[in-house]
């Protein structure tokens, strides 16, 4: 059932109350009917005291519903963006220029658009001006992830919509692979509205060239309450190193170019690894490579693993360099 009918229901019961407000004065019930008015009066009053406490719950807790009915919502935009990283390819394609164009032009208006038509494509609009409002990469990564019939108006509740926005921003500036940019400028070309955007061609030169991305807080905004619930239970938590750790997501095969942004000695013990060297001698030449893998716990509060594979010898200079300690060995 949407809020709107439940809305409406509420308002005609308010009404049928004020309404009879006026009858009691040009009645006189006998002497039961006064003790079944008074009866009623009291279930009404309590019942109405119920829906106020039943909606005083649900505000307050709307952030923490949001957060868990949008649970699949991130998880999925979180794999796509991986799976862009790994493969160098949009899973959905389709998905992700409708999204740009939905974006930047709107919906577009018929004449035989029915009043509940066209509220939807006016509140799509408004969504999109916020999706817009996201640094570039929090639109890209939007894109790639949801499709408009997930997100327009009337499909999603602006509680989740919400949620989502704020979750959507990577933590870094994100340095794409081509096909982003090339799908972006093939639209522009294939789209007259997108031509004439002066938005989207300030999108286009951010994605263009990453420096002039906007710098600002990228990562999601949640609540304050949620940030001081999360504070107090690392606060009150074990070292955590010792804390049971589940694995939700891993991030693996880089492109094996970016081997030049890892400073030494990282980059020569990497080098040295076994499996550098393997990936380096496959035919064809293996474009990405495993050698530093993320770990990413189920716990939001807990810490992320980011290794490296190195020569052996080079784990020893590097134990030497930071003054690692044996801690067991078998």
């Amino acid at each position: 059932m949407s809020a709107t009918i439940v809305l409406s229901q509420l308002k005609g019961l308010l009404e049928k109350t004020e309404h009879l407000k006026g009858k009691f004065s040009k009645v006189y019930p006998t002497n039961d009917q006064w003790d079944t008015l008074s009866d009623l009066s009291s279930k009404l009053s309590e019942a109405a005291k119920a829906v106020q406490d039943g909606i005083r719950v649900l505000k307050e807790s709307r952030s923490d519903r949001a957060w868990k009915e949008s649970e699949e919502h991130r998880s999925k935009a979180q794999s796509c963006r991986g799976d862009l990283f790994a493969k160098g390819r949009l899973k959905q394609p389709v998905i992700f220029r409708r999204n740009i164009v939905t974006m930047f032009e709107g919906p577009r208006d018929s004449k035989f658009d029915s009043e509940d038509i066209k509220f939807r494509k006016e509140s799509t609009r408004k969504r999109s001006e916020l999706i817009r409002g996201l640094s570039p990469d929090g639109v890209i990564s939007w894109a790639m992830a949801f499709a408009p019939t997930l997100w327009g108006g009337g499909s999603m509740s602006s509680d989740v919509f919400t949620c989502l926005l704020d979750d959507i921003e990577p933590e870094l500036v994100q340095t794409w692979p081509p096909v982003i940019r090339d799908t972006l400028h093939m639209l522009m070309e294939d789209e007259e509205s997108l031509k004439k955007s002066p938005e989207y061609q300030e999108f286009l030169k951010a994605i263009d060239d990453p420096s002039q991305k906007p710098v600002k807080d990228r990562k999601r905004r949640r609540t304050e309450e949620e940030s001081e619930q999360e504070k107090s239970a690392a606060d009150d938590a074990l070292s955590p190193s010792n804390e049971k750790r589940e694995m939700k997501y891993m991030y693996t095969n880089a492109p094996a170019s970016s081997i030049s942004k890892m400073p030494e000695p990282f980059r020569t013990a990497v080098q040295n690894s076994r499996l550098w060297k393997w990936e380096r001698t496959q035919e064809p030449e293996l474009e990405t490579t495993g050698c530093w893998p993320s770990l990413f716990p189920k716990d939001r509060t807990q810490d992320v693993s980011f290794t490296i594979w190195c020569g052996h010898n080079d784990a020893y200079q590097l134990i030497d360099i930071f003054g690692s300690q044996l801690e067991m060995s078998s």
